[in-house]
């Protein structure tokens, strides 16, 4: 099998890379002095997230049950979405587009693993 769905390509490798993009952004402006966020409570928390975020999108990859996958992506969903409006409150913007680039990424590998229908070709 060759196709974009096959479970041996890395599909959420951008989700990833966002994450982790975010983990360093956070943990960047949460331990540098004078970032207005150093030591917070919610600079840590946004840390925790894109950590949180980073496990879920490497157990998408790593799960072979579709609902579970489901739940995961959600929660990704919900953590990036949630984790950018944490970022706007904190003023971080490159955590905003870190959490961006894990929404694509969550979007391509929602398309890069829907089958088929029935009747199409390829």
């Amino acid at each position: 099998m060759s196709g974009p769905s096959h479970p041996d390509k890395p599909r959420i490798i951008v989700t990833l890379a966002g994450a982790l993009g975010g983990f360093a952004v956070a943990l960047f402006n949460y331990l540098t002095p004078l970032t207005g966020v150093t030591g917070t409570f919610g600079a840590a928390l946004v840390v925790l997230a894109c950590l949180l975020i980073a496990i879920a999108a490497i157990l998408v990859q790593l799960s072979h049950a579709p609902a579970w996958r489901a739940v995961l992506r959600f929660l990704i969903a919900l953590g990036g979405i949630l984790t950018a409006v944490a970022g706007y409150f904190l003023h971080e913007w490159w955590l905003i587009v870190a959490m961006a680039i894990v929404l694509v990424g969550l979007v391509y590998d929602i398309s890069a693993t829907r089958s088929k229908p029935a009747g199409a070709t390829a």
